[in-house]
């Protein structure tokens, strides 16, 4: 059939037919540590290996520690990681989907799949009384 894409898992030996073409080349496995996510988009309808169901557009997060190999209907938007934050520090999280903006203050996190880090805009004399206290 034409337009029809095919996903083959493990050592595999195989010839492509007249029309066939190997989109993207051979790909590894995605090995997650536990501190680690990807963040998945699906392109196509479909349902996953834990029967949720995910319509075209949908985000969410494949957790570790495991290993993921993406279905053809999944794209992988980018690899995640726990934020380690001391007792004093703190990060801006924004919530794509409601715009809401939020303090995380003190403990490791990863971000959701519809947060981003948000950076906040300081005026200029705390941006000079920061770079002075930095250096020195």
């Amino acid at each position: 059939l034409w337009g029809r894409k095919e996903l083959r898992k493990g050592e595999a030996r195989f010839f492509l037919h007249p029309g066939e073409e190997l989109v993207e080349g051979i790909q590894k496995v995605n090995v997650l540590g536990f501190d680690e996510a990807l963040l998945l988009r699906a392109v196509q309808e479909f349902t996953d290996d834990e029967k949720v169901p995910h319509k075209p557009g949908d985000l969410w997060l494949i957790k570790g520690p495991r290993d993921y190999i993406p279905p053809i209907e999944v794209e992988i938007v980018e690899s995640r990681k726990c934020i380690p934050l001391e007792k004093n520090e703190g990060i801006y999280v924004r919530n794509v989907q409601t715009g809401k903006v939020r303090v995380i203050r003190g403990d490791s996190y990863l971000l959701k799949a519809q947060e981003v880090l948000w950076n906040k805009d300081l005026p200029p004399t705390i941006e000079s009384l920061l770079s002075k206290q930095n250096a020195g």
